[in-house]
């Protein structure tokens, strides 16, 4: 394995994005570009960036504004600056064109978890024409939080006064009504990450990690912005021949149990895509990917999607 550190300019005219680009010792066969959720940081796809790359696949990953090393280099956590819905995804398209530039001709493929599935998805929507297949992981989607216990006129209205930067904690607290109400045993209240205590235990630990740390108002308007815009007529919006995966645990508040990755499915099918797989694994949470008892099955169904694409 090589790795490739890189930064570059955010499109939100404040951070410095950290990156990394990982290629195999074999000689590549397409590109992975991994997007990682909120208040994480894309170290934590470590294990898949392994197989992926035992797979001859070349892959890319960058920590975004406000999170991971860009957040340690710049100092500002959960914020994704100014015009943050829209500044991710151009950061990803940057990050994809360094990647491109650094091995040309490979079939590029974007897989995206939890916010980062938001930002995939909107990738998708405004720069389809780069991409071979879409791979979504925790699919965001009909979430009950936002859809029926944010207020969003409230969140206008600080908005509108100039409260972007501060924090919005009673903003965010609204988004995750509801997160552990089918988890009785939940004490710390991230227990909706993931089953394995180890995995929940893991993520809260990660000095890297802030989703314990109040989003700013400013980052969710944005949040919201970039939800809505994926989550209304989206699907008729993107390529209709683009290959898509969609993976959830069917005990995953952020998909709606597993509702919410069959709704999208169904909006694509119904848009015209009949190239659309959905898995939805039994008995996991949120972080399908880390769950112990799926893991392997997620890398593997990942894989499987990557070579189905480029034969």
């Amino acid at each position: 394995m090589a790795l490739r550190e890189i930064t570059f300019a955010s499109a939100n005219g404040r951070d410095t994005v950290h990156g990394w680009i990982y290629s195999p010792a074999t000689q590549p066969r397409a590109i992975v570009q991994i997007v990682h959720g909120l208040g994480e940081h894309s170290r934590r796809y470590l294990h898949m960036i392994s197989a992926l790359l035992d797979a001859g696949f070349v892959v890319a990953a960058d920590d975004h504004a406000g999170h991971g090393a860009t957040a340690v280099a710049s100092g500002v956590w959960m914020d994704t600056g100014e015009n943050g819905a829209r500044a991710v995804v151009d950061d990803e398209r940057t990050l994809h064109d360094l990647t491109v530039d650094a091995f040309p001709g490979l079939p590029h493929i974007v897989f995206g978890h939890s916010w980062g599935s938001m930002i995939a998805r909107s990738y998708a929507e405004h720069h389809g024409d780069d991409l071979t297949a879409l791979a979504l992981c925790g699919v965001a989607a009909q979430i009950v939080g936002i859809d029926r216990h944010l207020d969003r006129p409230a969140l206008a209205a600080a908005l509108a006064q100039g409260r972007g930067e501060e924090p919005g904690a009673e903003f965010m607290g609204a988004m995750f009504t509801g997160m552990i109400e089918r988890f009785p045993d939940a004490v710390n209240g991230n227990e909706w990450i993931a089953r394995e205590p180890a995995v929940v235990a893991d993520h809260a630990s990660d000095p890297l990690n802030a989703l314990a740390d109040p989003m700013t108002v400013r980052f969710v308007g944005d949040f919201v912005d970039l939800y809505d815009a994926v989550n209304d007529g989206w699907a008729e919006r993107v390529r209709t021949d683009l290959p898509v995966l969609i993976l959830a645990g069917a005990q995953d508040p952020v998909a709606n149990y597993g509702e919410g990755a069959f709704h999208v499915a169904n909006a694509l099918w119904s848009s015209g895509n009949r190239d659309v797989r959905t898995v939805v694994y039994p008995g996991v949470r949120h972080e399908i990917h880390n769950e112990p008892p799926t893991r392997a099955a997620v890398e593997h169904e990942l894989i499987d999607f990557v070579n189905a694409q480029i034969g």
